[in-house]
Parts: C-alpha cells; sequence; structure tokens
C-alpha cells in the first residue's frame, strides 16, 4: 500500500518542480531581438580557441535593465554591451583555450610548487539547453529575470590572426 502512495507523491512533487523550471523564464521581455548567433573562433596564441555568442537588438535597451550573464552549450559567461552602427548588442564569450602562459613547477617537494597559481574553472550552466538554445540573465530593480533563446544560429568561425 506504501509503494502506491510514494510514487503518487513522487510523481506529483517532479510535476511540480518541472512547472517551476519552466516559469522562470520570462514570456515577453522588455526588449527585442533581431539576431542572435554563434561562432566558433581561433587564432591568436596556439591552442587559442572559443565560442562568441552575439545577441543584437531592435531598438534601445531600457536603461533600468542590466545584463548579466549568458548560459550556452552547458556553460556560462558574463556579458558586455557592446554597439556596431547604431545597433545595441550583448556578447559572451566562452573560451576552451587549452593554452597556459605560465610555468607551473610541479616537484614532490610541495614547497617548491608555492608560487603556482590555481587554474580558472568555468562555472557550469543550472539549464537543460540544446545546441542552437541559451538564457540571458538580466536584472530590472534589483530581480533577477531570466529569458530562453531558442533561435540561436551557427555563423561563421572567426580566425584571429
Amino acid at each position: 500500500m506504501k509503494t502506491p502512495i510514494t510514487f503518487l507523491i513522487c510523481s506529483l512533487m517532479l510535476t511540480l518542480f518541472s512547472n517551476c523550471a519552466t516559469s522562470q523564464f520570462d514570456k515577453n521581455p522588455s526588449f527585442t531581438i533581431t539576431e542572435a548567433k554563434y561562432q566558433d573562433w581561433i587564432g591568436g596564441k596556439p591552442g587559442s580557441k572559443g565560442t562568441l555568442v552575439t545577441i543584437t537588438f531592435a531598438e534601445p535597451i531600457e536603461d533600468n535593465i542590466q545584463f548579466d550573464s549568458i548560459f550556452f552549450n552547458d556553460r556560462s559567461a558574463k556579458l558586455s554591451l557592446d554597439s556596431f552602427n547604431e545597433k545595441k548588442m550583448i556578447k559572451g564569450n566562452f573560451s576552451t583555450s587549452n593554452s597556459y602562459d605560465k610555468i607551473i613547477i610541479m616537484d614532490k617537494d610541495p614547497k617548491k610548487e608555492f608560487g603556482n597559481e590555481v587554474p580558472k574553472l568555468t562555472k557550469k550552466s543550472p539549464f537543460q539547453l540544446s545546441k542552437n538554445e541559451c538564457v540571458i540573465s538580466y536584472n530590472i530593480k534589483n530581480k533577477k529575470h531570466y529569458f530562453k533563446l531558442n533561435t540561436l544560429k551557427k555563423g561563421k568561425t572567426i580566425i584571429y590572426p
């Protein structure tokens, strides 16, 4: 008798939590997106590569909106606000570089490794997203908002000299 009741309660809780996850996204944000794309990039130093996500807006962005982070491909990055040809856009850069300029000292004596820097860890995304989806995090009057965008297009690879 306990098994069906436990199953029913678990199913009910799972349904409630899954509905909460989809309702956390804004359906009608106060900005209009005209273009959203992601581009792989390579270049600069050997082993230097990553992905750049660019989102362009139709009209000026309200002053009370502060863009924070973007979640894409199971990773997150800080957003930067930019403009090009009088169009406002936000960009998120996801570096996947494996080059490391610093010299790392490896020794069985830990005292000799004292000057080594700790590598920067990337933050994982809390959202389950498919390949062409991203989530934008932004603040309005100190309240966190999320907008899910599922129409990212793949752009040409950028090659830096």
